[in-house]
């Protein structure tokens, strides 16, 4: 079981391409800041990010800036320029003229659920990917992304989409990578051979019998020594992981699927939907049932 991959299919993650803009100096990109996560790469030329009380980030060609939801922000040719809202210059489209010009890719993420609200909290409110410091397949896919932007074949919003999810995911290794301790941490206890036996199994299958003296087992650890290994490497204990887990599996399937509250708790690890039940409410503060309504409401 790839965790990552995991992760990021419960919380729905996928890319999209909403424009391709050239642009003439001086030029501003306008952004609300109200999308969960965007990006933005220079394909052509150089540029700045600005951010409200922060210093600006020079942007060089092919570097991938992330950007979570918050205040809005842009992207311009010089600090201090004119910037257009995104929709307006959407509809404008590139500019034609001569001049020392960017082209810009501007993109977006759709993430859903718990588990992409706690992604996100991993994350700065502006990552920077250095093309030059990039891992050398990531700087591929970049590369290709903006091999691919000007051509019109057939099923190419599909491959363009399919670029931004892979570079999603070089960009998380590279921003977890120099977060250190922030990281999340089943992501920390991947380095760990045993921990990562032990987390591969809970997320295959989540509804097996996972007590401590098991998943122990597993590691290759006593009883104690596991316990503490895990709650040092993941900031939890291994039982309160599990029900994250198994939580997050619950929450999917209330959202995406008809299923019965009975089937539910079964496929989670719990032995009826009153159990099920009592932790998701433990959890959540509502019943799976209510959660569900306004879940799919939302």
């Amino acid at each position: 079981m790839d965790i990552l991959a995991d992760q990021l299919a419960l919380a729905r993650a996928r890319g999209a391409v909403f424009s391709v803009l050239r642009r003439v100096e001086p030029w501003g990109l306008a952004f609300s800041g109200q999308r969960p996560l965007t990006v933005s790469v220079l394909i052509e030329g150089d540029g700045w990010l600005e951010q409200p009380g922060a210093e600006p980030i020079r942007l060089l060609p092919l570097d991938m800036a992330l950007v979570t939801s918050g205040p809005p922000y842009a992207l311009v040719s010089a600090p201090g320029a004119a910037a257009e809202a995104i929709a307006d210059a959407r509809l404008r489209g590139s500019d034609a003229g001569p001049g020392t010009a960017a082209t810009i890719l501007c993109g977006a993420y759709v993430l859903e659920g718990s588990v992409a609200t706690s992604l996100l909290a991993t994350l700065p409110r502006a990552l920077v990917v250095r093309a030059a410091d990039a891992d050398p397949a990531h700087a591929a896919a970049i590369e290709l992304l903006a091999s691919q932007i000007s051509r019109d074949a057939p099923g190419q919003q599909t491959l363009l989409d399919r670029l931004l999810d892979l570079n999603l995911v070089f960009a998380l290794r590279s921003a977890w990578a120099q977060a250190g301790g922030a990281a999340p941490g089943w992501y920390r206890a991947l380095a760990d051979p045993g921990l990562r036996r032990v987390l591969e199994q809970v997320h295959t299958d989540p509804a097996a019998d996972w007590t401590v003296p098991v998943m122990a087992r597993l590691a290759g650890l006593s009883r104690a020594a596991f316990a503490a290994r895990f709650h040092q490497v993941t900031g939890q204990s291994p039982g309160s992981y599990v029900t994250s887990v198994r939580m997050q599996r619950a929450e999917d399937a209330l959202t995406r699927s008809d299923a019965t509250l009975a089937k539910i708790a079964a496929n989670v690890g719990y032995r009826n939907e009153y159990a099920f039940a009592t932790a998701f409410r433990r959890r959540h503060g509502l019943s799976p049932g209510k959660w569900r309504t306004a879940a799919r409401a939302a």
